[in-house]
């Protein structure tokens, strides 16, 4: 059973650091594009604009802020397969390691696909790229939640002559 579990944990994560990884190559090239055009426009440009110095600030702490929630959350996630690895499955350290995973998984993919639908991306294009995130986040808070009433069952279990 436990090799079941791990068979199961490492694919997830594997999937999760391949989805990671695609991303940041896709991410990377479009942003290569779109710098390269920036650029273009910019030595081009007779004035310079503040309000789209604040905006590509904004948008640049958005996006380092995303960046450390989704390595968090990777890196939680590792650590909560470890535990598992460990025998210690029902214990208290697992749920905020659960919890992690979910919001920093969740909170970047509602940000950047905000972002890209006020940005005129297609909503059936923000829509494929990130219901499968969504649903992987929320399925960890929920589980991260059910881990949280079992264990508090568990104490109460144990008070209990």
């Amino acid at each position: 059973m436990k090799k079941k579990l791990n068979v199961f944990c490492v694919l997830m994560l594997v999937m999760i650091a391949a989805n990671i990884i695609i991303g940041f190559v896709l991410d990377f090239s479009e942003g290569a594009q779109a710098f390269k055009q920036g650029w273009e426009e910019g030595r081009n440009a007779d004035v310079t604009n503040n309000s789209d110095f604040f905006s590509n600030l904004l948008f640049t702490l958005m996006g380092l802020t995303c960046i450390f929630l989704l390595i968090r959350s990777f890196i939680s996630l590792v650590r909560f397969i470890i535990n598992v690895n460990r025998d210690k499955v029902f214990v208290w350290e697992n749920v905020p390691l659960l919890r992690w995973t979910g919001w920093g998984m969740l909170i970047p993919k509602v940000v950047f696909s905000t972002y890209d639908l006020l940005g005129h991306v297609p909503a059936d294009k923000v829509y494929n790229d990130a219901m499968d995130d969504f649903i992987f986040s929320l399925f960890c808070l929920i589980i991260a939640e059910v881990f949280a009433i079992g264990l508090k069952l568990k104490e109460e279990n144990d008070l209990t002559i």
